[in-house]
């Protein structure tokens, strides 16, 4: 049965092989895994996301995911909790980076807009010029 589940130090080693499936040079940070929601089917992991935190705001990482979950409420509902779990932590904001509009659709979807003036914030932290989308964490996401 698929599953919404925060994650625990217990899933670490199935998160780690999930992440190298889809890149299989990484090295997972174990601080930012401790940052993450995942989605399981019995004990397979087949969706996550996490983020990174940088003071009061957090920088989306690790989003991976089975095609079979893909624009789902399953989707939706891993988001929401990663949402309660960052402010749960003090984090106000999440930024995402977009790769492509494909994936700014599906940040859309998932509340996210357009991040201006965060520009300059994230390239200090990824040293990268990318186009950026934010949420504001307010008490619409209990």
């Amino acid at each position: 049965m698929l599953k919404v589940i925060g994650y625990t130090s217990q899933d670490e080693a199935k998160v780690v092989e999930f992440i190298r499936k889809v890149q299989a040079s990484a090295d997972p940070d174990p601080a930012i895994l401790s940052c993450s929601v995942l989605i399981k089917d019995d004990n397979q992991i087949v969706g996550m996301v996490s983020y990174e935190p940088h003071g009061s705001m957090g920088i989306i990482r690790y989003f991976l995911y089975d095609a079979r979950i893909a624009g789902t409420d399953l989707m939706v509902g891993m988001f929401f909790e990663l949402y309660k779990k960052a402010r749960n932590k003090g984090i106000k904001k999440l930024l995402a980076q977009i790769p492509t509009p494909a994936v700014g659709k599906l940040f859309e979807m998932l509340g996210f807009a357009d991040a201006i003036g965060d520009a300059e914030v994230i390239s200090k932290i990824t040293k990268q010029n990318v186009s950026l989308m934010s949420i504001n964490l307010d008490t619409s996401y209990n």
